[in-house]
């Protein structure tokens, strides 16, 4: 099952007039008109996520290699995550992180997708690497977000058989009105039971699940908050590496949370 969201021309700009546009080109931070952005929605909420084709140029997904290698090596060769813009304000995720296009992307996709005005709130922005037998540890831990929309880009995919692919069952529940609603819906999903089902379910009946085998330089959308989520095992011996933006937490304000520390 494959989603993708073609950025409108009017936003790309051929060096010769004369030349067709070539709307698959890459061009970083573009942006998508409301009926792109409406059609996005769409297929999150029909397929369960929606792409964004080559979003980040060749040469800037390769700085983000290197960056993401001296990142591991200088951890040790182990699991890695980088929170935050300011370690990676020199990036491409930089520039992601503060651009008006992707913004204006997730906010209306928000508003398209709840009915309700986009809040303004700034992303909880992560750089995950996993790597070794630390990153197996980290795989097939099934979630929901805190945050109502999630984009992905991923940077350093494997390649075979344990290539990490993202394992969702997309939109299980609603935005919950309350806090107190989300956290049992937590609870009752991070238990060893539940953990146990899921992966049983993962590997006995795969076509239960989305299984997204991501391309790097790729822009992927779901509803993080509503879709069940993890990724499956990689190879130790290689990297994954995925930069999340996770926009849009409904229980920022809740006394309860505050009360909880979480």
């Amino acid at each position: 099952m494959t989603s993708e969201i073609v950025a409108s021309t009017d936003a790309l700009q051929s060096s010769d007039p004369g030349e067709p546009i070539d709307p698959h080109q890459p061009s970083d931070c573009r942006e998508l008109s409301e009926a792109e952005i409406s059609s996005l929605v769409h297929e999150i909420d029909r397929d369960g996520y929606a792409v964004l084709p080559r979003y980040i140029s060749p040469a800037d997904m390769d700085d983000l290699r290197q960056f993401v290698r001296n990142a591991v090596t200088a951890a040790g060769n182990r699991y890695t995550m980088l929170r935050g813009p300011e370690p990676v304000a020199e990036t491409a995720l930089g520039r992601l992180s503060s651009s008006p296009a992707l913004r204006h992307i997730c906010m209306r996709a928000y508003e398209i997708g709840t009915s309700r005005p986009a809040p303004d709130q700034p992303y909880y922005q992560i750089l995950r690497c996993l790597t070794g037998s630390t990153g197996r540890k980290h795989s097939m831990v099934f979630h929901f977000d805190s945050y109502v929309l999630t984009v992905l880009l991923p940077i350093e995919v494997p390649t075979g058989k344990d290539n990490g692919e993202l394992i969702v069952l997309p939109n299980f529940r609603r935005v919950r009105r309350w806090y107190a609603s989300n956290l049992v819906d937590k609870i009752l999903l991070d238990n060893p039971l539940t953990q146990w089902v899921l992966r049983s379910m993962a590997k006995s009946i795969p076509d239960r699940f989305l299984r997204i085998s991501m391309v790097p330089g790729n822009l992927y959308f779901f509803w993080g908050y509503r879709s069940i989520h993890t990724n499956a095992p990689c190879d130790p011996e290689k990297i994954r590496a995925t930069a999340l933006f996770h926009y849009a937490d409904p229980h920022r304000g809740s006394r309860l949370r505050m009360w909880l520390g979480r």
